[in-house]
């Protein structure tokens, strides 16, 4: 094939879920953080969720490859069992041997006796369950009796649920509520944005042995569109137009080599591309599609990419749209902050900008290449190159970062007042060395948390409980649409 062609030392872009191509993603950094939550022995159920084809297999494969040698894992990839044959394959996994005929009682049991000798000797036990969308309720129920395993302190198992985002939904229905609410941490896997998708490729050739760029900036656009962003899409487009190019005698993929890929992976046409008829605006497209990737930082929010104000220059357009009309005399985001305002830039999806209720500069695909626009119901999100510019006033204690569980900020204070939720003065912090100290309403204790991950998932936003601009913006929105609703009450 074209291993020999480009020098690679085995194919870089596998599906098989190989822990040494794990990708360190922010989100799957976050995700194998979670993970590892279960090494702690404070969580007995833990639930990770992405889409089809994002990457958990491969973290928790990753995962249990990390473990220490003290601790003893399982492993479940087979959710279609019954309440006995799901015993019978934890004990398989576990080495414990029992009579073929036990029932489900003597092998509860069994597990129990084994559990306990492992714990007092000083060994934990973790048990992922892949696939987990697809187990009945009437088995989720029995994982719910296997967190019952447990001494006076701890819990004598710790079990991971795996599985795609049908699993949020199962878990939220009523009858399970009591399994749903043992669920100690959540994560939810997002999609590699623009920027993540040409690390992700620069990262796997890498580990297969070629330190290059083997794929233009216009290829890699176009595969992370095709793709969704979706690792195991990139992997089966990328693999085989690395295959096309090898046929060609070629040592860098473009474009069309990536949209010959896509006839025959995804069996579609591809789209219309504006280059092959235009040559002489190829630099404009380059420098459009190019400069706000190299420019832009990338600052993760709660649930998709945020960047960071890029050069005055590359500003002036999208901001004219949103200053226009306006005493403002700001031709840079800098001096918008005299106002008390901020750029925000951002890759959020189309439809989540309609949502904001907020005037919106969004950079358009066109015939003649890319074009900011002000965001209205007339444009065509098919159209939507995927940047867009708004402008907002943060609120009292946002510092431009990310707020998670456990840690202290002045935005909790806000926060607090947003959702009604008063301090319980009686949290302490304790170290691992066993200190505790005292900690003030700047804290975000574990109640807040659970009220900011039912407030996310009110508004169709990724309950991870981490407060970034896009949980801030819909708590702003709501608190606009509190205050007309009171002020039209007050009127009538």
């Amino acid at each position: 094939m074209y291993l020999e062609h480009f020098g690679f030392q085995r194919f870089p872009f596998t599906i098989a879920p190989d822990p040494d191509f794990l990708f360190p993603s922010s989100g799957h950094q976050e995700a194998l953080a979670h993970l590892h939550y279960a090494l702690t022995g404070h969580g007995g159920l833990i639930c990770l969720t992405g889409e089809v084809g994002t990457g958990k297999t491969t973290l928790c494969r990753a995962f249990l490859a990390q473990t220490p040698a003290e601790v003893r894992t399982a492993y479940l990839f087979n959710p279609q069992l019954s309440a006995t044959e799901l015993l019978q394959s934890l004990c398989d996994e576990l080495a414990l041997s029992y009579d073929s005929g036990a029932t489900l009682r003597e092998l509860y049991a069994l597990l129990n006796k084994a559990l306990l000798e492992w714990y007092a000797a000083g060994q934990r036990v973790i048990c992922v369950i892949d696939e987990a969308q697809s187990m009945p309720p009437p088995l989720l129920e029995q994982i719910r009796l296997l967190t019952n395993l447990e001494t006076h302190k701890e819990k004598l198992l710790t079990l991971i649920l795996v599985g795609q985002p049908e699993l949020r939904e199962l878990l939220a229905r009523h009858d399970l509520r009591q399994l749903n609410q043992r669920i100690t941490a959540r994560y939810h896997l997002q999609h590699l944005s623009l920027t993540e998708t040409r690390a992700y490729l620069r990262h796997r050739c890498a580990q297969a042995g070629v330190d290059a760029v083997l794929f233009s900036p216009h290829a890699a656009r176009r595969l992370w569109r095709a793709s969704s962003g979706v690792p195991r899409l990139i992997n089966n487009l990328a693999d085989r137009a690395l295959l096309g190019a090898y046929a060609r005698g070629r040592h860098q993929v473009d474009v069309a080599l990536v949209k010959g890929a896509e006839r025959e992976i995804l069996g579609e046409a591809p789209r219309l591309s504006w280059l092959a008829f235009k040559p002489l605006l190829a630099v404009t497209a380059l420098l459009a599609v190019l400069l706000p990737v190299v420019m832009f930082s990338p600052l993760l929010n709660d649930a998709f990419t945020a960047w960071q104000t890029p050069a005055a220059d590359l500003v002036a357009s999208p901001l004219s749209l949103l200053t226009a009309g306006t005493d403002s005399t700001a031709i840079s985001c800098e001096q918008l902050q005299g106002e008390r305002r901020q750029c925000l830039w951002v890759d959020w999806p189309f439809l989540r900008l309609q949502q904001l209720s907020l005037p919106v500069a969004v950079q358009m695909k066109t015939s003649e290449g890319f074009d900011w626009r002000l965001l209205s119901d007339e444009l065509n999100p098919a159209f939507f190159a995927g940047q867009a510019l708004l402008l907002w006033q943060p609120p009292a204690g946002y510092n431009g970062q990310l707020v998670r569980p456990g840690q202290k900020s002045d935005l909790i204070l806000w926060i607090r007042q947003k959702l009604n939720m008063e301090w319980q003065a009686d949290w302490q912090v304790i170290s691992p060395e066993g200190q505790n100290s005292k900690v003030d309403a700047r804290f975000y204790d574990p109640l807040l948390a659970n009220r900011v991950a039912q407030f996310q998932a009110e508004h169709g936003l990724s309950t991870d409980k981490i407060i970034g601009p896009e949980t801030l913006l819909v708590m702003q929105k709501v608190e606009r649409a509190t205050n007309a609703s009171g002020l039209a009450a007050e009127e009538g």
